[in-house]
């Protein structure tokens, strides 16, 4: 169990990200192996190893870490996480569609640094499919991202907060977090249905850093 200090006060939860790409991803440097040993200094619950339309299930299990089944989709409006995922919903139909395949296989859709200035994010589109998603990355260490907008969007919403690092190296893992009370993939895809998260970060967690330190 980790913590973090809150507006209110410490913060306990189990500290997952959830967003992380490895060399599956071909705009990484980061294997999967490298990926699961810096998830562990850092003291992580677990991590979503989020490849670019490309599903990662890591079997067997990992001891005293939790992987969550995940991957970022190509879609036509804008990147999204799909994550606790048995298949690739074909990113080929219309982001509703897509959303419709995840939450079928009893996943959840997330949207990633929602509001930037770049083309993979889904900016003014996000309001379109407010309504059917589960969370927004409301903690990106994007330099050009627009937290506070999705913040606020998320809060207005009822929506989850969701922190990851969008990691493609080593050294940004970790940069952003999601906190929630369950230690496994179920209680953790719960949590972000029920917007039961916290988004933690400001992308400047480095080298030597656990998220046990967090605060």
């Amino acid at each position: 169990m980790a913590s973090k200090k809150g507006p209110g006060g410490p913060a306990r939860g189990h500290i997952f990200d959830l967003h992380v790409h490895s060399t599956g991803s071909a705009d990484s440097t980061l294997s999967l192996g490298l990926a699961i040993s810096r998830a562990r200094e850092l003291g992580l619950c677990g991590i979503a190893i989020t490849d670019h339309d490309r599903l990662t299930v890591v079997e067997p299990a990992l001891p005293g870490l939790v992987a969550v089944p995940g991957a970022e989709i190509t879609t036509q409006w804008g990147d999204l996480l799909a994550l606790g995922i048995s298949e690739l919903p074909d990113n080929s139909l219309g982001v509703p569609e897509i959303v419709e395949s995840i939450h079928s296989q009893g996943g959840v859709a997330v949207i990633p640094h929602p509001f930037t200035d770049l083309p993979n994010s889904m900016n003014d589109r996000t309001l379109e499919i407010i309504g059917i998603v589960d969370g927004l990355e409301t903690a990106s260490p994007r330099k050009a991202a627009d937290n506070l907008r999705a913040r606020k969007l998320a809060r207005l919403h009822d929506k989850a907060q969701v922190g990851g690092s969008d990691a493609h190296a080593l050294d940004e893992m970790g940069r952003s977090l999601t906190i929630c009370d369950s230690p496994d993939v179920a209680g953790l895809l719960a949590a972000i249905r029920a917007g039961k998260t916290q988004a933690v970060g400001n992308g400047r967690m480095g080298i030597g850093s656990r998220a046990s330190g967090l605060g």
